[in-house]
């Protein structure tokens, strides 16, 4: 059973009483919700939490939109803190010391920034509803997960994140000679050639993540059931032929 935060309830009593409100008084509700500027923020949003400009899309004129500013350093932009229901000008909404950034609202593996990262729903675990939580996802379709790639400053939503040609599964990041994909499996570091520090590259190490088995007796990750499979991809190849 997943636990239920504090912060968690707050939340849902602030929608419940914007749905009371807009009942009350539909008007005034359906004003407070519009974007008059086109900046991504709603202007009762503007007015009462990140305290811009409804009607000027630069608030500050620095050149940056204000739903796209991040003023209090917490890694979430002012649109993004107001899907989440936070506050854009404290880092620390629920003053729990977590940045709002590195909280994990759905306990899914990913944190809230990661989450916008990877485009997935940081307030669902399962975005997709295909049975893997999103850090286990390969929303890009390129034999790494979610949390491996965004771990390692790779682009979640881009399988070929540098554009040479290479999958970012089968690149090999640290220069080891193990593909990131195996790496992956293996339980290894794919941004460190040595992962458990024995002096041993990962390449030649059999037991590369220090568990006390094998690599090669480690089980492979689940695959991705959204993405195509390798057997998929070689029949693809077979009927072009």
């Amino acid at each position: 059973m997943k636990r239920i935060s504090i912060f968690s309830i707050l939340r849902a009593a602030v929608v419940v009483g914007a749905l009371v409100g807009a009942l009350v008084a539909p008007g005034a509700v359906g004003a407070a919700s519009r974007d008059s500027d086109g900046d991504g923020l709603r202007n009762g949003y503007e007015r009462n939490w990140s305290h811009t400009n409804p009607n000027r899309a630069d608030s500050d004129r620095d050149g940056i939109r204000d739903g796209r500013e991040n003023p209090d350093k917490d890694g979430l932009t002012n649109r993004q803190e107001q899907r989440l229901a936070l506050n854009p000008l404290d880092a620390d909404s629920d003053n729990d010391s977590v940045d709002d950034g590195d909280e994990d609202a759905d306990e899914d593996g990913l944190d809230n920034e990661d989450e916008f990262d990877a485009r997935t729903n940081p307030l669902d675990d399962d975005s997709d509803n295909d049975g893997l939580d999103d850090a286990d996802d390969d929303h890009d379709c390129d034999e790494l997960e979610n949390e491996t790639e965004v771990e390692s400053n790779l682009d979640p939503s881009d399988a070929d994140t540098d554009n040479d040609g290479i999958e970012d599964g089968d690149e090999d990041t640290d220069g080891d000679g193990v593909e990131n994909e195996a790496e992956e499996d293996h339980g290894t570091d794919i941004d460190d050639d040595d992962s458990d520090d024995d002096g041993t590259d990962d390449d030649s190490d059999e037991d590369g993540d220090d568990d006390g088995d094998a690599d090669e007796d480690d089980e492979e990750d689940q695959d991705d059931p959204s993405c195509p499979s390798e057997d998929d991809d070689e029949g693809d190849e077979e009927d072009d032929d």
